[in-house]
């Protein structure tokens, strides 16, 4: 093909039809042109396909994802509030003037402490923001995966302290008495034994109604962290759910 059009040109030239080869040279010239504009629409159209399918793909790993994560939170949200309940159970009939030993200590066996925390498995946000694939997404979409991330990146960030102030008040509780003594129900021979379960005012009562307080805490946080982290999940699915069905 390149020899054929050198051929004409130079047809032209040896004949002197000089007018005649300036318009041809410009008509190549303009084929060549729109042959690249051709091809460079072609690969934009290629490359567009491509972003939009990673895009699509992205939204439906992300909505698996996340729906998975809403019923995880939905579980612990069950065990948060059933550990509350029992906890402030304790608490108000501890505080109750005619509170009986036994009932106490029995009330005493329901304040546990689970750390089982809300973990997200919606690993694919992190990928789309660290590998620079959030300008995939309309703004919408965005503003709801960087709303997400700022959540979860806050109650990370202050889980650690939530923990810890309750590992202090464990250690402060388990120092003061003996844990395996503890862990075994009293008989009414410990009554003589001047044991602490029976003894309402002991430093040990003190320390473990800290203890139970500080557990109580770690389980408001975590249900405060999962009806937010909750509401950014739903706010993110509704944005994808939308955008999925926009595609259809």
């Amino acid at each position: 093909m390149i020899k054929f059009f050198r051929k004409i040109r130079q047809n032209l030239l040896v004949k002197g039809q000089t007018g005649k080869y300036l318009k041809y040279a410009l008509g190549e010239i303009l084929l060549v042109v729109i042959g690249i504009l051709i091809a460079l629409q072609i690969n934009n159209a290629n490359e567009s396909f491509k972003q939009n399918r990673k895009a699509k793909n992205y939204e439906e790993t992300l909505i698996a994802e996340l729906n998975a994560d809403l019923m995880r939170i939905n579980q612990l949200d069950t065990l948060c509030q059933k550990m509350q309940k029992d906890i402030n159970d304790y608490l108000s009939y501890f505080k109750n003037p005619d509170k009986e030993y036994e009932v106490v200590i029995q009330e005493m066996e329901k304040v546990n402490y689970y750390g089982d925390f809300y973990q997200s498995i919606a690993y694919t946000i992190d990928d789309i923001i660290n590998t620079g694939n959030l300008e995939l997404f309309n703004q919408e979409i965005k503003n709801a995966i960087l709303e997400y991330k700022a959540t979860q990146d806050f109650y990370e960030k202050n889980r650690e302290e939530v923990v810890q102030k309750y590992v202090l008040s464990d250690l402060e509780f388990e120092n003061a008495v003996d844990i395996l003594s503890f862990n075994d129900l009293p008989s009414d021979e410990s009554k003589t034994l001047n044991n602490w379960l029976f003894d309402f005012k002991s430093e040990q009562y003190r320390l473990f109604n800290n203890r139970a307080l500080s557990i109580l805490r770690t389980y408001y946080f975590r249900s405060d962290q999962n009806t937010k982290m909750r509401l950014s999940i739903e706010n993110l699915l509704t944005e994808l759910i939308k955008e999925n069905s926009n595609e259809e």
